[in-house]
C-alpha cells in the first residue's frame, strides 16, 4: 500500500519522496495502518516502488491488501497522477468504512463518486460482483481498468480471446460495435480493443489502439467505428475462421450425420468445403449464442425449411423454440441476435444475393448508419 498515517496522524504518500528522505524519515517515525491502526513498516527497496507493510504475523482485519504487484504500484500511481492533472477531485486508497472495502483511487465528479479499480491479478467473479455491488448499494460507480494483457496491445486487427470476467467491463455503445479500454502500466497507455466482434465462446475479432495518458480524457474518449474498407478485413478474418471451424468440425465430430449441425448441412445440401455467403454473418449481440454463427444460422435455415417459413416471418416463439433445441438460453439478447441475422438476410436478398451485397448489408446493420459511405 502506498499510504500510511503518521504519529500525528496525517496521510503520508510514500512515492512523493526520495528514497533518502524516506530512509531518514522511517529512523525518526512510526507509520500506521489507516485501516486497523497497527504499526506498518516502511519498504525502501532499490527495485520496488516505496510502500507500507504490515508487520511480520500482524493481521489486518480489514484486509488492506499485500504483496502488491511493482505494476499494480505503479499503474496505481500513474492513474492518480493522470485525474489530478485533469483537475479531477481524487483521493489515493481512501478506506470506505461503510463498505469495509478500498478502491484503489476514489474521484469524486459533480456529484457522482467513482471507485477506480486498477486489476493486475487475477480475480474470481464472485469478489468481482461482490465488490462491484458493494459499491452499487452506496451509489458509487465502479471503474474497472484491466492491467492490458501480455501479447494484447499490437495495433492493428487481430483475434483476441477474452476472459469472461473483462467481458463484464465491455462497453456497449447506442451505436457501433462493443469495446474494452485496459491499462498498460508499463507504458502508461490506455489499450483500446474496439468495434468487438464476437466469433465464437470468448474469441472476438478487435481493432487495437492505443492512447497515451497525457491524450485520454475523462470520461474516456470513444472509439469511432471502423471504416467500410477496415470492415472487409473484418470480414475476410471473420469467413476465414467461418471455414477454418467447419473443417475442424467435420474432422473432430464423432457423431457424424447425427451431429444436429452437420445434419442440418446435409438437409439443406450445404457443401462444407464452400458454404452459402449467407450463413456466418457477424451480426449484433451475437455472443449471447456462444456456437459459431455458420453454424446456429444454418441450423436456423433448416428449422426454418420444417415450418416452411423464412428467417423473418419468425414469431418470438418460433425463435425461443429454435433456441432452445440449440441448446441456448431464450434470453432477449439471444432472440435479438436471431432477428438482427433475419432483417441483414431479408435486406440483402431484396436487391441481391452477391457476396458484395450482403457484405454491404452486414456493415450498415451492424454499425446503424443509413448509407454506406
Amino acid at each position: 500500500m502506498l499510504i500510511a498515517i503518521t504519529e500525528k496522524s496525517q496521510r503520508f504518500i510514500s512515492y512523493e519522496y526520495t528514497r533518502n528522505v524516506l530512509q531518514q524519515l522511517r529512523q525518526q517515525g512510526k507509520f500506521y495502518c489507516p485501516q486497523c491502526q497497527q504499526p506498518v513498516q516502511l519498504k525502501i527497496g532499490t527495485i520496488n516502488i516505496p510502500h507500507f507493510a504490515h508487520i511480520a504475523n500482524q493481521a489486518c482485519d480489514r484486509l488492506f491488501a499485500e504483496g502488491e504487484s511493482v505494476l499494480h504500484l505503479k499503474g496505481k500511481i500513474q492513474l492518480f497522477e493522470w485525474l489530478k492533472k485533469l483537475g479531477h477531485t481524487v483521493e489515493l486508497e481512501p478506506y470506505l468504512s461503510k463498505l469495509a472495502q478500498r478502491p484503489d483511487i476514489l474521484l469524486t465528479k459533480q456529484d457522482q463518486l467513482v471507485a477506480v479499480e486498477f486489476q493486475c491479478s487475477s480475480i474470481s467473479y464472485e469478489k468481482w460482483r461482490a465488490r462491484t455491488d458493494g459499491y452499487k448499494k452506496e451509489r458509487i460507480e465502479a471503474l474497472w481498468l484491466f492491467q492490458t494483457p501480455p501479447k494484447k496491445s499490437s495495433l492493428g486487427i487481430h483475434k483476441i480471446s477474452i476472459t469472461p470476467l473483462m467481458q463484464q467491463v465491455i462497453t456497449r455503445p447506442l451505436q457501433g460495435l462493443p469495446y474494452i479500454v485496459t491499462f498498460d502500466a508499463n507504458t502508461s497507455q490506455f489499450i483500446y480493443w474496439s468495434n468487438l466482434l464476437h466469433l465464437q465462446g470468448h474469441t472476438f475479432i478487435t481493432k487495437v489502439q492505443c492512447l497515451p495518458s497525457e491524450k485520454q480524457g475523462y470520461p474516456f474518449f470513444e472509439p469511432k467505428s471502423i471504416s467500410k474498407d477496415e470492415f472487409n478485413r473484418y470480414w475476410q478474418l471473420y469467413k476465414k475462421t467461418g471455414e477454418q471451424y467447419v473443417y475442424q468440425r467435420l474432422l473432430r465430430s464423432k457423431k457424424g450425420v447425427q451431429d444436429p449441425f452437420l445434419r442440418s448441412c446435409y438437409e439443406m445440401s450445404f457443401s462444407l468445403e464452400s458454404m452459402p455467403p449467407y450463413v456466418g454473418l457477424p451480426v449484433k449481440n451475437s455472443e449471447a449464442i456462444p456456437c459459431f454463427s455458420i453454424e446456429w444460422q444454418t441450423m436456423l435455415h433448416y428449422f426454418c425449411r420444417q415450418l416452411q417459413l423464412q428467417p423473418h416471418e419468425l414469431c418470438k416463439g418460433d425463435i425461443q423454440l429454435f433456441l432452445h433445441q440449440l441448446g441456448v438460453e431464450p434470453t432477449a439478447a439471444s432472440v435479438q441476435a436471431v432477428e438482427d441475422y433475419s432483417v441483414v438476410l431479408e435486406k440483402a436478398f431484396s436487391s441481391t444475393d452477391s457476396i458484395s451485397a450482403i457484405c454491404e448489408q452486414v456493415y450498415v446493420h451492424l454499425f446503424a448508419i443509413d448509407t454506406v459511405c
